[in-house]
């Protein structure tokens, strides 16, 4: 932005239509990783010559690709690629192209040191009791595991029972996080789920039982809903002496049920906020602290820290004024990778294929079964972490300086003269800082903020439109269709 004039336009411009996005994560959008020639030993290469500089460690993301079937489609919402479940042998199956694709990346990742591991769907308690251990078999044979990682397994309320969470446990698994989206029977039809409020509270009981820390996540933003059932359902959690829950706003984007047909059913924008300001004054009564614009935790027996996350948002930190770098590997479908470099080599991101059968072929075909991948630009690498410590709600000016040679103050000074007039942000010598309603409208300072680049780059995939192309492997029209759905949004949860 080139000015104060041009930011305040901005903002008017935006400010009330749905924060379509509220959980984005980086930059740029996967709607621009157009390199089909996506190169891992290149990439391997230079997060070796990284790792020479600085201590690295990886975030594991192992992703699930099925997920019970719902009507309508997806539950309705959801712009993550998945398959529909039928039966165990798809997770047998499954599990054996993941452990060959393992082996393809143990002369790269073999023996690296793990920060967090987190086991992410699709939906990832589909498997059985049995099978939770050969997970963790296959994490611990590639990897270096040290003692106590959080390792967190999301799921859903139906497929958790006690037998299941003890195996987890058991095999190493030390965190659950709960997709329960609502509670309200009438909310749970309208998304499709076959969800009941028993199955929540069971589950949640299990995981006191068996000393699990649990985190749930709870969407308002519903057709309909008021914000007396968002309450509800807040007090509800909230009594059962959870340490963790995310509370965002219903995403509407891409082609979903939501967003094609109940559009005239959603609250407005202000709605939305009016919901989000009740709901975070609500949780810091009850002993909660906001640590993202979506995450609230508080100390307890049982403490949820979510550490996947915070060190994805946290890509360069230091331990005695040593560096660390964490990167973030996607193992299996549709993961989304970030090997980050220095600013004289910035480092690339890419994604695994978003239909299983060819994820499949490519693996039989001993090909690393990637989709399409973006190498990020000294420029694109200041934005994204900037994006990363904007969800943690400040950013720390030393280190970005420290990393990068400038100061993100004077780098985007109109844009952070113009939040701090409405009150969205703070400026000290030490940190920028998110602030009152700046939380609810991240998605949109985080797009005012790469604006320019995102502009140049439109222009440049104008110019060169052949590089969007599908590469011949991956033209199938329901691939693209998955493609589409999975890059519209950001990691949308």
């Amino acid at each position: 932005m080139r000015d104060v004039r041009q930011a305040r336009a901005y903002i008017e411009k935006h400010r009330h239509r749905r924060q379509s996005n509220k959980v984005l994560h980086g930059h740029p959008s996967p709607v621009f990783w157009l390199d089909q020639n996506v190169s891992i030993p290149e990439i391997m290469d230079n997060r070796r010559r990284a790792s020479q500089s600085m201590r690295k460690r990886i975030n594991l993301y192992v992703g699930t690709p099925y997920c019970l079937p719902t009507e309508p489609d997806r539950c309705g919402f959801c712009l993550f690629p998945s398959e529909v479940y039928q039966d165990r042998h798809q997770l047998d199956t499954y599990l054996g192209y993941l452990k060959k694709e393992g082996e393809m990346f143990r002369p790269y990742l073999g023996g690296a040191e793990l920060a967090s591991v987190y086991f992410g769907g699709g939906t990832s308690n589909l498997y059985k009791a049995d099978q939770y251990p050969k997970l963790m078999e296959m994490v611990r044979d590639l990897f270096d595991v040290p003692p106590q990682i959080e390792v967190t397994l999301e799921g859903i309320p139906q497929t958790f029972n006690h037998e299941k969470l003890a195996a987890m446990k058991a095999c190493g698994i030390n965190r659950i996080s709960m997709g329960v989206q609502q509670l309200d029977d009438e909310l749970i039809k309208a998304s499709g789920r076959k969800q009941t409020s028993a199955q929540v509270f069971d589950t949640l009981h299990s995981c006191q039982q068996l000393e699990l820390p649990v985190s749930v996540d709870l969407i308002f933003g519903w057709p309909n809903q008021t914000i007396t059932q968002m309450l509800h359902d807040l007090r509800a959690v909230v009594d059962t002496g959870i340490n963790h829950i995310t509370h965002y706003e219903l995403n509407i984007a891409g082609r979903t049920d939501f967003s094609r047909n109940r559009r005239d059913t959603l609250p407005s924008t202000e709605q939305n906020l009016e919901m989000y300001q009740v709901g975070k004054a609500f949780l810091e009564s009850e002993g909660f602290r906001q640590v993202t614009p979506y995450d609230f935790e508080r100390t307890g027996p049982l403490p949820s820290t979510y550490l996947y996350e915070q060190l994805f948002r946290q890509p360069f930190q230091d331990n005695d004024g040593q560096p660390i770098g964490y990167d973030a590997w996607g193992w299996g479908f549709a993961g989304i990778s970030f090997f980050f470099g220095t600013p004289d080599s910035p480092g690339s991101a890419y994604m695994n294929h978003v239909h299983v059968d060819q994820y499949f072929r490519d693996i039989d075909a001993n090909r690393f079964p990637l989709l399409r991948g973006y190498q990020y630009s000294a420029i694109d690498l200041r934005l994204h972490l900037l994006f990363q410590e904007l969800q943690g709600l400040a950013v720390d000016r030393q280190r970005y300086a420290s990393l990068f040679g400038y100061d993100v103050v004077d780098e985007h000074s109109p844009i952070w003269t113009t939040l701090h007039e409405l009150e969205w942000a703070s400026i000290n010598d030490k940190f920028v800082t998110i602030e009152g309603n700046g939380a609810f409208y991240l998605p949109l300072i985080q797009n005012m903020l790469a604006h320019d680049r995102s502009e140049a780059m439109r222009k440049q995939r104008t110019i060169s439109p052949q590089q969007s192309q599908p590469s011949t492997s991956a033209a199938t029209p329901q691939l693209t269709e998955d493609v589409d759905r999975a890059v519209e949004t950001a990691r949308a949860s």
